[in-house]
């Protein structure tokens, strides 16, 4: 019905002038210094294909070969999955026309411009630099998010040179794509949940609890059906052998018609740690006469998922759970992403115990969001609007056009939980913009939470920004923990692969990479010690333990002050030093095993307040009450909805002499979804010939031979004479 041509691959390239964007729409050109032409491998970001650090138009031209229309074939399209960020093509020396974004999917029919044979593509791609000053920062006209203004680009704030290292190019795929007379261009599903008794026009707002009510799916199908007037059947089947079908009539191409698919007993997509995340295959038809002319095939989840703007507590299927989230950029250039990188993040969010993800800022690849869908992830997706941008009403009609391509791009994947319109906004945008683009999302997808703001109140900085990492016994930021976080250098060998071995370092160099130096000695107290061995670990130490105080007081509050958090964030978009436990080449730092520690879904731990640096006294037996043995009082957070019954524990100290193991001798039970305050509690009694000296008290909680959870917790034994 269809046939697919990929013109990826080698282009030739040729930089045609160096752009400054101004006010007003005015383009600033320069031919001067130009890089030289060249060939590049498309698709790719043209920073990682050849062109460094440049800000301009570039001209990429191919030619290819078409062997005309095959029987059943009516036209031809041009399709280019995503070209940042001002786009202009010809084919054959036709103007096929323009685009403008970075993320989105756009295409032209070719039909008339293509000929059998030889063609020859051309495509100018502009991706210029915003004057600093007027319109960069707070100016802006390019919705990029933090490809184009962020702390944690090459540059972080510094005026000159925070644009550097761009993201332009063609950066997906490119293909010619035959078509029939009459073919779905666009379908979008969406699921709720029922109980049998409900008639699907109540469906609207339903909540239910599976296992009080007998669960049936609606599936609206919604598709946009270009061709020819007449008569058609549009035929939906969800997984095997159900088929529902409406009959349609197309008064004018490009119309939008649904069909509802009620599916009994579904089998549902859960996050990993509450269920299987199921999806099944939606098969969309378009017949005529009988004959099918063209199908869709779509993979979906049958779940429904909400987030509480005001408890911020999120359901899924009518079931209320707790979010162990993280912020992710996995990289500025989203041409290199491939399924390798998406495969290997995927792996470590899961083995971090993430069960859900932030996608800062930026729109992703659809690979990322297909991985999340299978993984069990869910997604709180951001759209590309970060802080400063012009008021024009132009710029507006924009940004309400790039937001509703955002939906219809990303509505199929049942990962996706949460639609966010912006981040750290100001007041025009808290009470113009931001409900202008949620009334946007609104028209294409109400079937998900739209959060119009990540404001500064849900972004919260202890210990790094201001104050100390044990105002997190505080819970800032409740009900809706966004943001989070410390810097941390990376591992020693990166840091020595940027900055070389000299010592002391170029604090402007490590300026450029992000290393923010008042938040790292002036409010963390952060040492450098004697090189960069001691600083790395220094840095990465402090970060860890931040991390580790932090979560643990929000997890012992889950539901009563809020429903989730998103530590901020996960890995390195480019070789830098960031708040991210995961350096860009994907070493984790103390963070993440401090993150995936505290991330267990049933977690065992110590009150936080008294065990972050605790200390122990030992020493000779007319020490008499002064020694004081240490006592412990564990709690236990359980976000698995099921309960573990006759549990125990044991502590083991770790250090410079023989370990000592004590065992709890009283079972208890940990109900399902729940926080336990309190376990019984236990007299660690140490010996008195005990090798003083820095220990690591291990918590570990079992069901008899089964381990649930393991903890840990610095202490220092100190002799006392």
């Amino acid at each position: 019905m269809t046939r697919r041509l990929s013109l990826n691959g080698v282009w030739r390239y040729a930089p045609q002038a160096h752009v400054l964007l101004k006010p007003g729409g005015v383009w600033e050109e320069s031919a001067d210094d130009l890089p030289p032409a060249g060939e590049m491998n498309i698709p790719v970001n043209w920073q990682l294909g050849g062109l460094d650090n440049f800000h301009g138009r570039v001209r990429f031209e191919r030619t290819f070969e078409f062997d005309g229309l095959e029987e059943g074939e009516e036209s031809v399209w041009l399709h280019f999955q995503a070209v940042d960020y001002y786009a202009q093509v010809w084919l054959n020396d036709h103007l096929l026309g323009r685009h403008q974004g970075y993320f989105q999917p756009f295409e032209f029919d070719v039909t008339d411009a293509i000929c059998t044979g030889v063609n020859r593509l051309r495509v100018d791609v502009s991706c210029p630099k915003e004057e600093p000053g007027t319109l960069w920062p707070d100016q802006k006209v390019m919705l990029k998010g933090v490809l184009s203004h962020w702390d944690c680009r090459p540059g972080s704030w510094d005026p000159e040179t925070a644009q550097d290292k761009n993201s332009g190019g063609i950066w997906h795929d490119v293909y010619l794509e035959t078509r029939p007379e009459a073919y779905i261009d666009y379908a979008g599903v969406t699921t709720r949940l029922l109980p049998d008794d409900v008639p699907s026009v109540w469906a609207l707002g339903v909540k239910v609890d599976p296992e009080r009510h007998p669960l049936q799916a609606m599936v609206s199908v919604d598709c946009d059906i270009v061709g020819p007037p007449g008569a058609y059947t549009l035929a939906a089947s969800i997984g095997h052998g159900r088929v529902f079908e409406e009959s349609i009539t197309l008064k004018q191409s490009g119309e939008q018609h649904t069909v509802i698919v009620r599916v009994p007993d579904p089998a549902l997509w859960w996050t990993w740690d509450l269920g299987d995340p199921h999806l099944e295959t939606c098969t969309i038809q378009l017949r005529r006469e009988g004959r099918c002319i063209h199908e869709r095939r779509i993979q979906v989840g049958l779940r429904e998922i909400s987030m509480d703007e005001a408890t911020g507590q999120w359901f899924l299927n009518g079931k209320r759970f707790f979010v162990r989230g993280v912020n992710v950029v996995p990289t500025l250039w989203l041409g290199e992403y491939d399924q390798a990188m998406i495969d290997k993040d995927i792996q470590m969010l899961r083995d971090a115990h993430v069960n859900g993800v932030r996608v800062c800022v930026h729109v992703n690849r659809d690979e990322f969001y297909t991985a999340c869908d299978r993984a069990g992830l869910i997604v709180w997706q951001d759209f590309a609007f970060q802080w400063g941008y012009t008021a024009t009403h132009e710029f507006m009609l924009d940004a309400v056009r790039q937001i509703r391509e955002m939906v219809r791009l990303l509505v199929n994947h049942p990962s996706i939980a949460l639609w966010c319109t912006e981040n750290e906004s100001g007041l025009y945008n808290d009470y113009v913009l931001a409900p202008m683009l949620a009334q946007a999302i609104a028209a294409e997808d109400t079937s998900r939470t739209i959060h119009p703001v990540a404001k500064m109140e849900e972004h919260t900085y202890g210990g790094w920004y201001y104050g100390h990492y044990r105002d997190y016994a505080t819970l800032p930021g409740a009900p809706i923990v966004s943001e989070f976080g410390a810097q941390a250098l990376p591992d020693l060998q990166t840091v020595k692969e940027l900055f070389g071995d000299t010592w002391p370092p170029d604090w402007d160099e490590m300026g450029y990479h992000d290393f923010q130096y008042n938040e790292t000695f002036v409010v963390a107290g952060i040492e450098t010690g004697d090189g960069w061995e001691a600083f790395v670990e220094n840095s990465q130490a402090y970060q860890a333990r931040l991390l580790k105080y932090a979560i643990e007081h929000y997890r012992k509050a889950k539901y009563e002050d809020l429903g989730g958090i998103f530590q901020f964030m996960f890995m390195d978009c480019w070789p830098s030093i960031t708040w991210s436990v995961v350096g860009y080449d994907r070493t984790p730092k103390q963070g993440y095993h401090a993150l995936r520690q505290s991330y267990q879904p049933i977690l065992i731990g110590l009150p936080p307040n008294e065990w972050s640096e605790r200390k122990a006294l030992i020493g000779p037996p007319n020490l008499g009450s002064q020694r004081r043995p240490p006592r412990i009082q564990p709690w236990v957070v359980n976000d698995l909805h099921r309960a573990f019954e006759g549990c125990t524990y044991r502590v083991t100290l770790e250090g410079p002499g023989d370990p000592l193991t004590f065992m709890s001798d009283e079972r208890f039970d940990i109900p399902p979804d729940s926080v336990v305050p309190q376990v019984p509690g236990m007299v660690l009694s140490i010996p008195d010939d005990t090798v003083p000296g820095e220990y690591t008290l291990v918590i570990t909680l079992s069901q008899g031979e089964e381990v649930l959870s393991v903890n840990s917790y610095p202490l220092t034994l100190v002799v006392v004479e």
